[in-house]
């Protein structure tokens, strides 16, 4: 087979000493030949409804807590940790649900979508599901891809950084040494989630669907503002607490998954198993990694089959991983802190560029 050839430079990441061997066009196919087979694409009805009874449980259980509870920063934290652990695991199910992975039918995918995102944690369905697409169609895409386009501290790939002035650049060309600060701040996501789930309906979304999403959202702040009026500032401080630890445990799910891996240029033609593969890192299994990363942890099977039952994923991982071995793919996995410890040595090469 013919080495792929991509020059080194269209990588944020240095390329390996020898480039893997270009699979043929017909990869793919040939692999979704044998999953089809396996019967890995198959509904996951059971599945599913014990995680959904699982992740509202644990909702109900932070409630619960809040509620019962004295309001001291002790109970007030054990409640928020509670309720934004269970948050999360309810946007992993509807994470499942907007890649239509739940359901055969797409009306009630939507539907569990809304009820997980817009209703219960109060972040636009439209706006993640538009934003999440994008990134699995242009996955590391310096172009395309909205999940590597840093944010005011941060740059992700060394064209970001390079492009920052003032300001700007001399934060980012401290980003690894100001890392647990940078870590604290990515707290804030599900608050700005909230907040760009609004602009998004307002400005973007049409008709019925905008007029459903702003009565789920609406909903969620009115539940939330009539449980702060009546039963007092502890709730407040739930309600805000829920979301710090929230946007936290959402960050650190994501960051894994891409961060650290090989980053293209706009426009450069890469075949479909090529740019999903050689750009996402999985973490090795063990049912407390499925458990707390939803599923993402199998984040190389997620990008090739993304409306696979998360239930199948690891019976998937046996097949593909020596399918992309075959194929010279370079199948990249690693333990939860080694993916963590390749984020900041990535971060800390991308500020040595501007320094």
């Amino acid at each position: 087979m013919a080495s792929i050839t991509v020059p080194a430079s269209v990588y944020s990441v240095p390329m390996p000493a020898a480039p893997p061997s270009r699979p043929p066009v017909t990869a793919y196919a040939e692999l979704r030949r044998i999953v089809v087979a396996a019967g890995l694409l198959d509904r996951a009805y059971g599945y599913y409804l014990a995680v959904g009874l699982r992740s509202y449980a644990l909702f109900a259980l932070g409630l619960w807590l809040a509620w019962a509870l004295p309001p001291t920063l002790l109970g007030t934290s054990a409640a928020s940790l509670a309720l934004g652990f269970a948050l999360v695991q309810l946007g992993l199910l509807g994470h499942d649900a907007g890649h239509m992975g739940v359901f055969r039918s797409a009306r009630w995918n939507w539907v569990l979508g809304e009820m997980c995102w817009s209703l219960t944690l109060g972040v636009g369905f439209w706006n993640w599901r538009d934003r999440h697409n994008a990134h699995h169609a242009h996955t590391n895409d310096t172009g395309g891809d909205p999940e590597i386009r840093g944010m005011a501290l941060v740059a992700f790939t060394e064209e970001d950084a390079q492009s920052r002035r003032g300001w700007q650049r001399r934060a980012v060309g401290y980003q690894g040494t100001l890392a647990p600060v940078l870590l604290l701040l990515t707290s804030l996501a599900a608050l700005v989630l909230r907040v760009d789930g609004w602009l998004y309906a307002m400005r973007r979304v049409q008709g019925r669907r905008r007029w459903m999403e702003v009565a789920l959202l609406s909903l969620n702040l009115a539940i939330w503002a009539f449980a702060i009026v009546r039963l007092g500032g502890h709730w407040l401080a739930v309600f805000i607490g829920s979301q710090l630890v929230a946007g936290l445990y959402l960050s650190l799910v994501a960051a894994p998954n891409h961060k650290g891996m090989p980053v293209w240029t706009h426009g450069l033609q890469l075949s479909f198993i090529e740019r999903q593969v050689l750009s996402s890192r999985n973490l090795l299994p063990h049912p407390v990694t499925d458990f707390v990363y939803g599923g993402l942890n199998y984040q190389i099977e997620h990008h090739l089959f993304p409306t696979m039952p998360r239930a199948h994923l690891g019976r998937a991982r046996a097949l593909i991983k020596p399918f992309c071995e075959a194929q010279g793919l370079d199948y990249e996995e690693v333990s939860p802190l080694a993916s963590y410890q390749a984020v900041y040595a990535e971060l800390h090469r991308v500020a040595q560029s501007v320094r």
